[in-house]
């Protein structure tokens, strides 16, 4: 009895498993709970150099694919006394993006895509309109970074590095990752990514997609 109640009571130790694609090839990856609270852990002071502070508001724009991306974020907001919320990065949900950002003022945007520029433009909003107001807009795709620093934005930038991620903070030239966690190397100018701490699954030089460099331990540029 006690052998069947535990099996049922306890929490898995599994958490989700997310999806990493690098050239069109999807991998599963399956991440426990302690893997997103650490991460939570490690981002908490990537949002607090974006300019978020306690009593602010983040609002993450992603994909139900990238939780294991996105969802640490919302729970590193809390560990900086912040709030959260959230909108799908798809053009049929960009006008949840111009309403939660008129309506909740967030101190930081984090998930732009172009594809979220396109439904904003195809609703009859203007991007630069929609996101003049919040102090740090962050990408996550070279289009609409490009399309922001058009409009005259200083976009800041979020890299997906395998399952960690990878921000550029309002004073930093380039993205930031946790170099006591990961370690990031190039591999024929592409950059590749090894977990240094456990990790329910672990990456040994697991290709990201990303075609950059190592500036420095912790920084990288993209191409």
């Amino acid at each position: 009895m006690v052998t069947f109640a535990k099996r049922y009571e306890d929490a898995p130790e599994i958490w989700g498993v997310g999806r990493l694609v690098v050239d069109a090839e999807v991998t599963p990856w399956p991440v426990a709970q302690r893997d997103i609270d650490d991460e939570a852990d490690s981002l908490a002071p990537r949002l607090a150099a974006l300019g978020l502070e306690p009593g602010g508001l983040v609002l993450v724009v992603a994909m139900l694919s990238q939780a294991v991306h996105a969802v640490p974020l919302e729970r590193a907001a809390g560990k900086v006394g912040a709030l959260y919320s959230s909108a799908d990065a798809t053009p049929f949900d960009a006008f949840r993006v111009a309403a939660l950002t008129r309506q909740l003022e967030p101190q930081v945007v984090i998930g732009i895509t172009g594809d979220v520029l396109d439904g904003l433009v195809g609703t009859g909003r203007d991007p630069a309109d929609v996101l003049a107001a919040v102090p740090a807009v962050v990408t996550a795709d070279d289009d609409a970074h490009a399309r922001l620093r058009a409009d005259g934005f200083s976009p800041r930038r979020w890299l997906k590095l395998g399952p960690t991620s990878a921000i550029e903070g309002l004073a930093e030239d380039g993205p930031v990752y946790d170099a006591s966690r990961w370690r990031v190397e190039e591999d024929d100018g592409e950059l590749v990514i090894t977990n240094v701490v456990p990790r329910y699954t672990d990456a040994d030089r697991l290709r990201t997609g990303v075609r950059g460099r190592v500036v420095e331990e912790g920084r990288v540029s993209v191409s």
